[in-house]
């Protein structure tokens, strides 16, 4: 028994002690993809798989050795927003790209990160679904009534396709907003009695949106996840909300930058961030396309909040 509880204790310390990897390392076109050339790493997820963060991450460099800088390179650490704020809390990575005001808030009163957040981009978050219609929603109205027409579809069970809704359930800022959306109508599908029509699917945004589509069900996504995808996989579903810019629409999905309070290289990333809401860093975002479309809208002006 004892022997067991050692080898126990040192499969747990080997678990903790693994280095996590970076998912991706940018040099903008420079040869300094060594580990020892990384100067700044940074946490985010959909804007990573959707290649904004490269797109930044080069042009940054590139601007950085034209005003005298030795070439380098960046690390992006795939991380939804509660991972990247765990991330700047151990140090593993300089900033943190997240989307959430309230644990921004809260990473900065914590001491995790350092005050203030910056505003970076602008991401829309979509409620999308199959083109059956099974619970039969409108894109008239605002988002909540569409919400409260979806659970009461599903809650009924009686149509023909069953009506069902895939939630990331994974502490990500589209699942904090997803909860929020379900707490404005007043209700909590996850908890006690559980209702079956909600499916948890513990995912980044490309799975978690590619299994939505392949299953016929209703999500939360966001427009830089779906214009991510093939041609193909997009005509397989249905935009029934979209947000629009306004600070005031729910479904807004704002992206803030963080910088760590254990940020290994301070200053390189306060100048990424003071570039990032500069007009070259706004500019590389506002011109970042997929398929011909602009995935991101700029920051509504240099915004910060604390």
């Amino acid at each position: 028994m004892e022997s067991y509880k050692v080898l126990l204790c040192w499969f747990f310390l080997a678990m903790t002690t693994l280095a996590i990897e970076p998912e991706a390392i940018y040099n903008g076109g420079f040869n300094t993809t060594t580990n020892s050339s990384i100067l700044l790493k940074i946490g985010n997820g959909g804007a990573g798989q959707s290649g904004l963060i490269k797109a930044l991450a080069d042009a940054f460099i590139n601007d950085s050795v034209s005003n005298g800088s030795a070439p380098f390179s960046i690390a992006w650490y795939k991380s939804d927003t509660t991972i990247s704020i765990n991330y700047l809390k151990s140090g593993i990575v300089d900033i943190g790209l997240t989307y959430s005001n309230a644990a921004e808030k809260l990473a900065i009163d914590q001491g995790i990160a350092l005050s203030p957040s910056h505003y970076a981009w602008r991401d829309h978050f979509l409620i999308v679904g199959p083109h059956s219609n099974p619970a039969n929603l409108t894109k008239d109205g605002d988002v909540l009534a569409l919400m409260a027409g979806l659970y009461q579809a599903a809650e009924k069970g009686t149509s023909d396709v069953p009506v069902r809704w895939l939630s990331r359930f994974d502490k990500s800022a589209t699942n904090i907003k997803e909860s929020s959306l379900w707490l404005g109508i007043g209700q909590v599908p996850w908890s006690t009695p559980y209702s079956t029509w909600y499916h948890q699917y513990i995912a980044y945004p490309i799975q978690a949106l590619t299994a939505a589509i392949a299953l016929q069900e209703y999500t939360l996504t966001d427009r830089g996840t779906y214009l991510s995808l093939s041609s193909e996989l997009q005509k397989q579903t249905q935009i029934y909300k979209a947000s629009s810019d306004a600070e005031d629409d729910l479904l807004l999905n704002p992206a803030h930058a963080l910088i760590g309070a254990k940020a290994e290289n301070a200053e390189m990333a306060k100048s990424f961030v003071k570039w990032l809401v500069g007009p070259q860093g706004q500019g590389v975002i506002g011109g970042f396309k997929k398929g011909g479309e602009v995935l991101y809208s700029g920051a509504p002006g240099n915004v910060t909040c604390t």
